[in-house]
């Protein structure tokens, strides 16, 4: 279970760390989800608590789903596959490689 202020903090890390990926800006961020760049600063930050509608648009900015902002699970590069047309062993196998290349490339960030 999440404690209340901790969900908060763990959301905007997720928010932070993709935004980064993607290369855009807080400004850009907000003005697809129709936020200031001060608010997405504070999500970012674990500071201000987000309402459901801003979450799904941040999502959306981001190519991610309000599932993986709210969990961390990193379903973000299959949110545009129409999944029914691969199989389920493949699907499985690209979802193992995304997931050791982004391993791989958080450790090359933090060394």
């Amino acid at each position: 279970m999440y404690e209340e202020g901790k969900l908060s903090v763990e959301i905007g890390k997720r928010i932070f760390e993709r935004r980064k990926q993607m290369g855009i800006t807080q400004e850009r961020l907000s003005e697809i989800a129709d936020t200031t760049p001060q608010a997405i600063s504070n999500y970012e930050r674990g500071e201000r608590e987000l309402k459901a509608g801003v979450i799904i648009k941040i999502a959306e900015g981001l190519n991610v789903t309000a599932d993986y902002l709210l969990t961390g699970k990193s379903d973000f590069l299959f949110s545009h596959f129409k999944t029914d047309e691969i199989s389920e062993r493949d699907f499985n196998t690209i979802n193992d490689i995304i997931e050791k290349c982004l391993d791989l490339a958080k450790g090359e960030k933090e060394n």
